[in-house]
């Protein structure tokens, strides 16, 4: 009977021993890879920008010279749209990407986040700063990765979160300042961007193949558009909300 148990005992210890193997991740070949580059407009006449009431937190409305506003469709003249979250959305499945290892800053600056929509990979860091002089209280509600609540004090050390699974997208709240909100887009590969006032984004070092390509933006939801990458070749893509 102690025989077994130390055999029973030995094979539990081997077992405990043995590392957890090593994801496999893609490799893209440059030589083959191709790009897709394009851009998002707005057809139609931009939603006025709201004022922004601070007035419950001096703190916050000291911070600021001029009325701060919100503005969700922030548009240029010629109507490109900044803020827009575009993504591969299908076509790499099977493939697994190494998570980036540079933290992507989500910042709370001016009583505000700063910016209003991230992305990051998952397993990739999320570091928040908090670069006020009062205290926020982040809270991101996810519906695929964990539910996260925490007060950040001023000059505090910046919060290290990391999401599990993809998700598009997160919304993200102040519990102390209402008004404050950001957007969190978790995808398990590195071909999204985020729109700046050009409305351009690109996705370069993409495998030859078919995809899907998706649109996002907070007001007017998610468009698609399909999409061919041939070896070493440029495609282009136009976005259009209205």
């Amino acid at each position: 009977m102690k025989l077994w148990v130390l055999m029973g005992a030995l094979l539990l210890c081997a077992g405990c021993s043995q590392k957890k193997p090593e994801p496999q991740y893609f490799h893209v070949d440059p030589a083959t890879a191709g790009s897709v580059q394009g851009v998002v407009r707005f057809d139609g006449k931009a939603p006025a920008a709201k004022r922004i009431s601070m007035d419950a937190e001096e703190a916050c409305q000291s911070l600021h010279k001029t009325p701060v506003l919100d503005e969700p469709v922030k548009a240029a003249k010629d109507g490109r749209l900044a803020n827009v979250f575009v993504y591969v959305k299908t076509g790499l499945e099977g493939k697994v990407f190494e998570p980036a290892k540079t933290a992507v800053t989500l910042d709370q600056h001016g009583c505000q986040f700063v910016p209003r929509v991230v992305a990051l990979q998952t397993g990739q860091t999320l570091a928040v700063k908090n670069s006020d002089p009062v205290s926020h209280n982040i809270h991101p509600m996810p519906k695929n990765n964990r539910d996260w609540n925490q007060q950040q004090p001023p000059e505090a050390a910046d919060l290290q979160r990391h999401f599990a699974f993809p998700e598009v997208m997160i919304p993200v709240k102040c519990n102390i300042h209402a008004w404050m909100k950001t957007y969190i887009g978790v995808l398990p590969h590195p071909y999204f961007a985020v729109t700046g006032e050009t409305g351009e984004f690109t996705f370069a070092q993409l495998p030859p193949g078919k995809y899907t390509v998706a649109a996002w933006h907070e007001s007017f939801g998610e468009i698609t558009q399909d999409v061919e990458v041939t070896q070493g070749g440029k495609a282009a893509l136009k976005f259009e909300f209205r």
